[in-house]
Order: structure tokens, then sequence, then C-alpha cells
């Protein structure tokens, strides 16, 4: 076994165990300020589509376990998948609920809706179940998009 296996095997351990071991505490107590879980620190998802693809798989599971958490109780929160174009490293799972930080619920004024799939969601995703949108950017060809789980918390720029 090479290095490169062996530590691609440790990377994928250490995003099944975060997997494992997410959880929202949803009392009255707690609050998330744009709180975020980034999977690849190790940059696993520039090196090909397959481990990006993969990444975004566990952050739709991530999406399941918060669905699952969060069912029945009428705290409001927001949640979306930050999804980087060019570098994986920058994708993250974000939540956020009202909080003493910053604005709840949070608005993305610069999101396109409705827009072409990124090439790298296309038959990855059941469209069906998500709000994909595109981040308008200063840059030309710079883009970032945003997944929302269809019915898991608010919508970020609906009012």
């Amino acid at each position: 076994m090479n290095k490169k296996t062996r530590n691609l095997k440790k990377h994928y351990r250490g995003v099944k165990r975060d997997l494992r071991e997410f959880n929202i505490d949803m009392s009255k107590e707690s609050w998330y300020g744009m709180w975020h879980i980034h999977l690849d620190w190790d940059g696993i998802t520039s090196t090909s589509d397959k481990h990006r693809k993969l990444h975004i798989l566990y952050y739709v599971k991530i999406f399941d376990k918060i669905y699952n958490q969060t069912k029945g109780i009428t705290r409001e929160f927001q949640t979306w998948i930050y999804l980087n174009e060019h570098d994986g490293v920058d994708d993250a799972l974000y939540f956020h609920t009202e909080n003493p930080e910053c604005d709840f619920p949070y608005r993305l004024d610069n999101i396109e809706w409705n827009v072409q799939i990124p090439p790298i969601l296309k038959n990855l995703l059941d469209l069906s179940n998500f709000n994909i949108g595109r981040l308008k950017s200063e840059k030309e060809n710079k883009h970032s998009y945003i997944i929302e789980k269809k019915g898991l918390g608010l919508r970020i720029n609906k009012k």
C-alpha cells in the first residue's frame, strides 16, 4: 500500500467520523452564527472529480442528519452547501440560527437561481430535491454555488 492510498483511507475515515458524530443542538440556549464544516482540509477534492463528488455526497448525507435531528422542532434555521467552482477545499456545509452575532435569517442578494447546473453536479443529485443557485461574482468566470435541500430550513434569500 503506498502512502497516497494510506492517506486517502485515513482522510475518508475522518470524513466518515465527522458524519457519524455530526449533531445539531436545537435547544433554546444554543445558537449557530454561520457555523460551518469543511470535510476536505487536505486538498483531496482537488485531485479528481471522483473525490469531489464523494465529498458533495457526504455533505448531502449531513443534510439528511440535519433533517432527522430537526424533525418536529419549530425553531427556525438555515442550512446550505457552499461549493467553490474550482477548489473543493473551500466547500462547506453551513448551519445558521438566530444568534447574537449576525443577522438571521441570512440573506444573499447575489444568488441566481434556475441556472445551468455545474458539470460536477450533473447526474449526482436528484435535482427535484434541491435548489441550486450560482453566486454572481465580480470576476467574469469565477462562480460558486449554493445548494439547499428543499423543505429543510428557511431559504437564504427568500422573505
